[in-house]
């Protein structure tokens, strides 16, 4: 009796882009689905997962690299291959912001034959950041690729852009991918149709990722911290021009604090309480000088000797 297959999407997009708060919306309008959740992130610690945590979710968690490189492939096809054994209706993986999934079909065809269920692959959705995709799309592989083999590629945050930008956007990753239906939305709203119709066109690659161009990654466990919101937000502020990213959470005199900066970005919430308390992860842009600027923004902040791991 042949099995049936296991629905699998893929969904990428550049650090910051929504990719965590689509996954929230969809998990919800797939309540009564049986559905499983591989998170990927560049960080030792996962924070993305702790936001997606849900009862009824089966969820595995890849931290510290990415899924298509090979400091992280083994335990990406493993992983795969655990998800094929357990009675879910679809998968859905969540690659990290700086993941190059080009590779993707060439994983699951390499791995078909040793999987107790097949995967119907999809096809992939890349969420675009419109407020920031400009800046990068012309130089980094990873993006690129992240958007020359999506089958739908949602430009978020279009709230937030001119109509001019939009167009602009638009043209500009139709220059990568000139096929993919391309959806429009603020806060990642996209409607659960819209990936229950996707069809995988199978553009497929290389993946650029390898251990040699990964971007440094430091993870900050902290204390309880001096002072509250100023405090953060002059540190994030301060470093702000030589990360790609900081996620995370602070524990201040206010309280647990969410932080979720992209570039100048910055927002700052009360933290869920069943995410990992005073720990903040920060991706570089490859400056010398990063540890030197990261330890004397801490210190100015907090007045405290940064906690560098």
């Amino acid at each position: 009796m042949t099995q049936q297959p296991i629905a699998l999407y893929l969904v990428s997009g550049f650090l910051g882009a929504g990719k965590t708060t689509f996954l929230r919306r969809l998990l919800e309008r797939l309540a009564d689905r049986k559905t499983g959740l591989l998170v990927n992130e560049f960080g030792s610690v996962g924070i993305d997962g702790a936001l997606l945590q849900r009862n009824g979710i089966q969820m595995a968690e890849l931290n510290n690299g990415s899924i298509f490189c090979a400091c992280l492939k083994d335990s990406f096809v493993k992983t795969l291959k655990a998800f094929s054994d357990t009675p879910i209706d679809l998968l859905l993986i969540e690659a990290s912001g700086m993941a190059d999934p080009a590779s993707m079909p060439a994983v699951l065809e390499r791995l078909a034959p040793y999987l107790p269920r097949p995967y119907d692959y999809r096809g992939a959705v890349c969420l675009v950041d419109c407020t920031t995709v400009l800046d990068y799309l012309d130089m980094l592989l990873p993006l690129q690729n992240q958007v020359a083999t999506a089958d739908l590629i949602v430009l978020n945050k279009t709230d937030l852009v001119s109509e001019e930008q939009v167009q602009e956007i638009q043209q500009s990753v139709r220059t990568f991918n000139p096929e993919a239906a391309v959806y429009r939305t603020t806060y990642s709203d996209v409607p659960a149709e819209l990936l229950e119709g996707l069809v995988n066109h199978g553009r497929s690659g290389d993946s650029s990722n390898t251990p040699w161009n990964r971007p440094a990654v430091y993870t900050l466990e902290t204390p309880p911290l001096q002072g509250g919101q100023e405090a953060v937000r002059q540190f994030c502020q301060a470093i702000a021009p030589l990360t790609l990213r900081i996620k995370g959470t602070l524990v201040t005199e206010e309280g647990t604090l969410f932080v979720d900066g992209v570039c100048s970005q910055l927002e700052l919430a009360p933290a869920p309480e069943h995410m990992p308390q005073g720990t903040l992860v920060l991706i570089g842009k490859g400056s010398d000088y990063f540890d030197q600027e990261l330890e004397t923004a801490w210190e100015q902040a907090f007045h405290v000797p940064c906690p560098l791991m």
